[in-house]
């Protein structure tokens, strides 16, 4: 991946499988990202498109309805770069070889990136959704008889201006298709879609949760998923900085409008910072609650809440990274160092969700083997090899193999070049008595 820095996103599309990368902290020249592409599972990474983006921080892969015009077992890959100079929303459908100037959206400027994508079906009609910073809400409607995407330049939901109290960005980061409902998360705020003709006065996105505000460096939610809970669907987020996991159980259904009354209310089900002391302590180190050397910064699913179903469970699988306040702990290795005060642990760690009834189970794990023992050499820039940091992304082979791909490292504004990683597992991995090993990178 020569100076890519960061793994941004995997999706398994007709039998490939794609990556975002990035060069976010390069100190190089010309720092670009890249859209990536394996085309078996023996096969070595390759180049798919070359951007002038710094940051390629969106892929995805969504099923084609069959009552969409082309029938059962289609899909559409989307993606978002800067390409012959201008921002443009990418799609391509199955197996075709490249992106083709025909389908594409040009966005409002190269100022204008997307960080998330969803897909939902209101009526009939199915559309991919975009979340463009600082835009909005974009939609792309599916053509039946065209087969692509036609993109309305009007926003279906302005974020809220730069400066809101405790909103940092206008990040779209990310979209859940849950009990029928289309849901997405713009920094602290949750919203819901209202779907088909709307009468004069009722919004078609409704603000159904807001968290707290958050801090300068802040996203907000991220992750947010669809599960079910005692046999319903329900949503789970993460919040950065805490990394803890709340779920939203009691999804509204039907139209809602902008009353107070219709407020989801977020369950705890994991306290993020408690579960990595209790990992860390396993392993050797402890970690105080409080105070130097205690964790006082954790992302927990930067893109999603992968669902597998392993051994008649369906389980969520996603990655994390956590910081150290005031200095690395003796017994770990650690990475980068953000802002002079909190420093990265170097590990590739990832954490599996088990909900059999009752309250859910979290057990976190740990990418290990030769591969992922980490130098910890931080003298900028940190290098390949030296530092994991975080698992930003999980997705299933889409090679018949049974295995789990994972994707990652996470630059926190120090300097990086070429960290960049991939890596796969055994599926069986995620079971909790299972080990955990790292089978290529």
């Amino acid at each position: 991946m020569v100076h890519d820095n960061e793994v941004m996103a995997l999706a398994p599309h007709d039998g490939r499988l794609f990556a975002a990368t990035d060069q976010w902290e390069y100190p190089g020249p010309s720092p670009h990202g890249q859209v990536l592409v394996k085309d078996s599972r023996d096969a070595s990474w390759r180049i798919f498109e070359d951007t002038q983006s710094l940051r390629v921080q969106a892929i995805d892969s969504f099923p084609i309805p069959r009552d969409q015009g082309s029938g059962p077992g289609h899909s559409v890959l989307v993606t978002q770069a800067i390409v012959h100079g201008r921002s443009e929303v990418q799609w391509l459908v199955d197996g075709a070889p490249s992106f083709a100037p025909a389908d594409s959206f040009a966005l409002a400027s190269t100022q204008t990136d997307v960080r998330s994508f969803g897909a939902h079906e209101d009526g009939g009609t199915w559309s991919v959704y975009a979340g463009a910073e600082p835009t909005g809400i974009l939609r792309g409607t599916w053509s039946p008889s065209a087969h692509t995407l036609v993109f309305d330049p009007t926003p279906e939901l302005t974020a809220a201006p730069p400066g809101s109290p405790g909103l940092k960005t206008q990040k779209v980061t990310g979209f859940a298709d849950c009990g029928g409902a289309l849901y997405v998360t713009i920094n602290t705020r949750l919203y819901r879609r209202n779907d088909g003709d709307l009468p004069p006065g009722v919004p078609r996105w409704v603000l159904v949760y807001q968290e707290p505000p958050v801090g300068a460096f802040n996203s907000g939610l991220r992750g947010v998923s669809c599960v079910r809970h005692d046999g319903a669907p329900a949503l789970i987020v993460s919040t950065e900085g805490t990394g803890n996991v709340y779920r939203f159980d009691h999804l509204p259904r039907g139209r809602l409008d902008a009353a107070p009354g219709v407020a989801l209310t977020p369950t705890l089900e994991l306290s993020a910072a408690g579960a990595l002391r209790s990992m860390l302590a396993a392993q050797g180190t402890d970690v105080p609650a409080t105070g130097k050397g205690s964790i006082d910064y954790v992302i927990a699913a930067y893109n999603d809440f992968q669902t597998l179903r392993v051994d008649g469970s369906d389980r969520q699988v996603f990655g994390f990274e956590w910081a150290y306040a005031g200095g690395c702990p003796s017994t770990r290795t650690c990475g980068p160092t953000a802002f002079g005060g909190a420093t990265f642990d170097a590990a590739a760690c990832f954490a599996i969700r088990t909900d059999d009834g009752g309250a859910p189970s979290y057990v976190p794990r740990c990418l290990g083997g030769r591969d992922f023992a980490p130098t910890g050499v931080t003298t900028p820039p940190i290098r390949a090899g030296q530092a994991y940091v975080s698992i930003r992304t999980i997705a299933p082979s889409p090679f018949g193999d049974a295995r789990l791909y994972y994707g990652g490292y996470d630059c926190n504004f120090f300097p990086a070049d070429g960290t960049a990683w991939v890596a796969a597992s055994s599926v069986r991995a995620v079971v909790p008595d299972n080990a955990v090993g790292q089978e290529d990178g």
